[in-house]
């Protein structure tokens, strides 16, 4: 372990060579790239503390800002416009959440990586579960992952690093028989220091919200925030799922106006354009749909 920056923290030497090829990597002016770092455990292991440990040594030795977000959307509007930072999303998720949010989620992500590939942006991606996400953002994106978990279940801030070379073996190992390769394929393993809650406000973190920025944000101010976007999840699926429920029952009553009319489906469907089948499967399809 050897302690960084101002603010005296350890890290494993073996970690900070690994932090320094990603620095190295988004710093050179020819060709521009950005790096992306994924950070996966259980609620509670230790992701965020750890992301910001990392943010911070980057920022110490690149002079870079950083910005954490558990949105996606500002998240992605910030990163268009801007260069060279270090961005934080935080995944406010819990094994709850539905398929349909993942699904958007990896939607974002990927169009989130493709635009902003010459911005030169170091991402750190805290993750719940890295198998929900796509082979493009686990595997071809990134440059490592950190896998995050306690110690006889107890002792949390524990680490094992595994590299690019071994990101589709894990993936692929998963994917075809549910197991999770991290000790075999572990190049680097430790323990990283409490940092959030002690020296938050000392990092000059800023946030990102849908509301604005919040510059040199408080420990407070990432608790109440996040609070808020866990909160929200539910929400956001609820207020989707009214929306296609309200639009199955309209393209019913649609299928519905020829008898109605007592005219052909075809003139119905003309002004539409769409096929005068496309009323029949309407119909067929949403005729038990219920009024939420």
């Amino acid at each position: 372990m050897v302690k960084v920056t101002d603010l005296n923290y350890s890290l494993e030497k073996r970690l900070i060579k690994k932090l320094d090829i990603i620095i190295k990597r988004v710093e050179r002016e020819h060709p521009k790239k950005d790096a992306c770092l994924s950070i996966e455990g259980l609620e509670g292991e230790g992701k965020t503390n750890t992301s910001c440990a990392i943010a911070y040594y980057m920022k110490h030795q690149t002079g870079r800002e950083i910005y954490l977000s558990f949105r996606l959307e500002p998240l992605i509007e910030f990163a268009k416009k801007n260069e060279k930072k270090i961005i934080i999303w935080d995944e406010p998720a819990l094994d709850s959440l539905s398929t349909d949010w993942y699904k958007k989620t990896n939607k974002d992500l990927i169009r989130l990586l493709m635009v902003v590939r010459k911005k030169r942006h170091v991402f750190i991606f805290n993750f719940t579960k890295f198998y929900k996400f796509s082979e493009y953002i686990i595997v071809d994106r990134a440059i490592g992952l950190i896998h995050m978990y306690s110690r006889h279940q107890i002792e949390s801030g524990r680490f094992m690093y595994i590299r690019k070379r071994g990101l589709e073996t894990l993936y692929n190992a998963y994917r075809r028989s549910k197991k999770r390769l991290y000790a075999k394929l572990c190049c680097v393993r430790g323990t990283f220091p409490e940092v959030l809650e002690k020296k938050f406000t000392q990092m000059g973190i800023n946030i990102l919200t849908e509301k604005g920025i919040i510059n040199n944000a408080t420990y407070q101010d990432y608790e109440k925030l996040k609070d808020e976007a866990i909160e929200s999840v539910g929400v956001e699926d609820e207020k989707v799922n009214l929306k296609e429920i309200q639009l199955k029952m309209l393209k019913y009553k649609v299928s519905q106006l020829s008898k109605v009319l007592g005219i052909e489906a075809a003139k119905i469907a003309e002004p539409l354009d769409i096929k005068p089948q496309t009323l029949s499967m309407w119909q067929e399809r949403y005729k038990l749909v219920k009024k939420p």
